[in-house]
């Protein structure tokens, strides 16, 4: 079995899926919460603009706190919001060729997953639009019937794009010719996803990702 493994942030779609988030956020009554999630996080931002810390770094507590701003809605307010972001927001940033792609390998009969730090419910929401059914995100905590705010374990991201992506293919008892297999990502932070098939594509890759795209001979899918 052939599987296609994409990231979603930078790759199918131009922007990232926070800034979704925090837009839906801002007109949901969650505006301050969303606020104290962005300022919470700048010195991360600034950091890596300085280049003092490391993509994965940067990326973790965002990703970490995702949920946070949600803390307290039912899961008709939450799936809302995930719809919302998914219909609404993405929409427009949908990266059309490398959509495409997706979908070849989908007419191929591969089996194709999403990878990503975003939330699990988040991811499945963005899968229903593409006609991809199988996700591999963090999942969120409830406690009766709301969210408590609380990302769970294991965050998707780094080395554990890779380690948490075999253990579901192992939950979902599919038996994946890796070396066979492909993967698509747009940031370094993405590398062990890359090297976890035999056939990696960098996609709108950030500087480094492409400086090794070209080292090691992948191919590269933008705009050119």
């Amino acid at each position: 079995m052939i599987a296609a493994f994409f990231d979603v942030d930078g790759t199918l779609y131009s922007e990232r899926v926070w800034g979704g988030l925090m837009d839906y956020w801002k007109t949901h009554d969650r505006r301050l919460d969303a606020r104290l999630y962005y300022l919470r996080f700048m010195p991360h931002y600034i950091a890596r603009k300085l280049k003092l810390i490391s993509e994965e770094r940067f990326r973790a507590p965002w990703a970490e706190h995702l949920a946070w701003p949600m803390r307290g809605w039912t899961r008709a307010q939450a799936q809302a919001c995930f719809d919302g972001v998914a219909r609404e927001y993405l929409e427009p940033l949908r990266r059309e060729n490398v959509i495409a792609r997706l979908h070849e390998h989908q007419s191929q009969g591969h089996v194709v997953v999403l990878v990503s730090s975003g939330l699990a419910p988040l991811l499945e929401a963005i899968g229903k639009t593409l006609g991809v059914e199988r996700v591999v995100g963090p999942q969120v905590e409830w406690r009766d019937g709301r969210l408590t705010g609380r990302t769970l374990p294991p965050l998707v991201i780094g080395e554990r794009k890779a380690s948490v992506t075999r253990q579901r293919l192992r939950e979902w008892r599919l038996d994946v010719d890796l070396a066979g297999s492909f993967a698509y990502a747009d940031s370094i932070s993405d590398l062990p996803l890359l090297e976890f098939v035999g056939h990696p594509t960098a996609v709108y890759p950030d500087e480094q990702l492409a400086a090794l795209a070209r080292e090691r001979g992948w191919p590269v899918l933008n705009d050119n």
